[in-house]
């Protein structure tokens, strides 16, 4: 089947695989997947509103503060449906342990299936301290469960213990619990327990970097991942100006920095990962990616897929996940097509 692309800036059709456009050095979401059967006007509106939407992302900045970041929540709150999804099943606040956090949501297709759906579980951000998988009345972060259901999946979204009461290592622990929940439940929620997927944006990338970092934490356990995709995270405390968010979770004393950063466990690892950076993440962000890919390229000799998100800052990118022009999305159904066994 053909996959349509709108080309963002030059306003044209491009008729081609996602292979080939990958062979051309573009990533997917250069454009955005579009059905052939809608009207190219309805294509047009959406690419004009997206241009006006990166404008006022641009015009945002690039520091992360409440101010920010309730600024691009506000942008993007009408943009979105609210439960309930035609087609999509919740199961809010399955309990996966025994604090009042340990709460997951599992997203399923409407109509049963034969075959079990791969697992894309997600953990949100909120600077270690704050946070949750979904507020009611609002889309966030149900469009990261319903985008999974859309695109052959099942989703699962979490919440975990914060800090400044919880430190690390409290959320490998967490994470390894939702793996544990999930290969032991997931059969019976249609879920294929061979073939789950670790997503995390901003401190929730931090806490699956760090979870795929420190196997010894759950051990004997094994880690149960096919592969990880991590968006804008934190994964060198060393080369951190750790700011008080951070110290809250990793502790003061700094000569532990070392033993709790994520960066040589996750070169020593072989979990495949696909790494997105915001083109308006503060500059900080920026380094930790950059190092990232250095290791990784080191472990593998190659990048891996790296996705730089355009138009967006810390937040925005996340929240637009789902939506006409996404560039996450269609990247990461290319990364795991790219590592089928």
């Amino acid at each position: 089947m053909k996959v349509e692309w709108v080309n963002q800036d030059l306003n044209t059709i491009v008729i081609a695989s996602k292979q080939s456009i990958l062979r051309m050095g573009i990533c997917p979401g250069a454009g955005y997947r579009l059905p052939q059967d809608e009207a190219i006007s309805v294509h047009l509106a959406t690419m004009m509103n997206s241009k006006e939407l990166a404008a006022q992302i641009r015009s945002i900045g690039r520091e992360v503060n409440f101010d920010t970041l309730n600024a691009t929540r506000k942008l993007y709150t009408p943009l979105h449906p609210v439960a309930p999804f035609p087609g999509v099943v919740i199961h809010r606040d399955l309990k996966y342990g025994d604090h009042e956090r340990h709460r997951l949501d599992v997203f399923q297709p409407e109509l049963a299936e034969k075959q079990p759906r791969p697992v894309l579980i997600f953990i949100h951000g909120g600077g270690f301290v704050r946070g949750d998988k979904y507020t009611p009345g609002s889309p966030f972060y149900d469009n990261i469960g319903v985008w999974a259901v859309r695109n052959g999946f099942c989703g699962v979204n979490i919440t975990h213990r914060l800090a400044p009461e919880f430190q690390w290592p409290t959320v490998i622990q967490d994470v390894a619990g939702v793996i544990a929940w999930v290969r032991n439940h997931g059969k019976a929620q249609g879920l294929d327990i061979g073939r789950i997927y670790l997503m995390g944006q901003s401190a929730g990338a931090a806490h699956a970097a760090s979870y795929i970092a420190h196997p010894g934490q759950y051990a004997p356990a094994p880690h149960g991942l096919s592969g990880a995709i991590l968006l804008s995270g934190l994964y060198n405390l060393e080369t951190l100006a750790v700011d008080e968010l951070t110290r809250s979770y990793f502790g003061d004393d700094t000569s532990l920095y070392r033993e709790r950063s994520s960066i040589e466990g996750m070169k020593n690892s072989s979990v495949p990962f696909l790494v997105a950076l915001a083109e308006h993440d503060p500059a900080y962000f920026e380094r930790q990616a950059l190092e990232l890919l250095a290791v990784l390229h080191a472990r593998d000799q190659r990048l891996p897929l790296f996705v730089h998100l355009l138009g967006h800052n810390h937040l925005s990118g996340i929240l637009h996940f789902g939506l006409a022009g996404d560039r996450l999305g269609p990247a990461i159904l290319e990364f795991i097509a790219s590592h089928l066994d």
